[in-house]
């Protein structure tokens, strides 16, 4: 009879198992930073579209003042102050805080981006007002790039729906 002095095949080596653990590992750290970042991403463009949410209110109770919506965030400003019901917001991109006015950090007068005087530094995370008539409004935010923020390929603009 003879022996047989083949070595047995079956299973993984020390090395083949560390190698795969090292490629699980690094695709996992991929994944989930991927994950973390695009949840702040989110995160930053809620608390955005919260301080449209105040802004609105803000402008629905001094059209209720004046049965009309302010030409301007100076207008707005000076009227809300007086009555008290001007509301202080953080900008989240900035981490700067204050009421609605004319250089607020948080709330701005609608400037288009293909402007070729925009400058976007200077409306990171803020709220866009532009006035449309005395019934009508558009809000919108520009994002961490200072550009519109985007849903579905299109700005994201709030309104008052008349």
């Amino acid at each position: 009879m003879k022996i047989l002095n083949k070595k047995l095949t079956k299973g993984l080596t020390v090395l083949e198992i560390l190698t795969v653990i090292i490629i699980i590992g690094v695709l996992s750290a991929i994944a989930i930073s991927n994950y973390i970042n695009s949840s702040k991403k989110r995160a930053l463009e809620s608390a955005i579209m919260s301080n449209i949410r105040t802004f609105q209110v803000i402008l629905e109770t001094y059209r209720v003042d004046w049965s009309a919506y302010p030409d301007n965030l100076s207008e707005l400003s000076q009227e809300a102050n007086k009555k008290n019901y001007n509301k202080s917001a953080r900008n989240p991109l900035t981490n700067l805080s204050g009421y609605v006015a004319t250089n607020s950090p948080w709330v701005t007068e609608y400037a288009d981006p293909e402007d070729s005087s925009f400058n976007k530094s200077l409306y990171v995370g803020k709220v866009a007002y532009q006035k449309v008539n005395d019934k009508k409004y558009y809000l919108l935010a520009y994002g961490e790039d200072g550009l519109p923020i985007q849903r579905n390929g299109k700005v994201y603009i709030i309104s008052n729906g008349e």
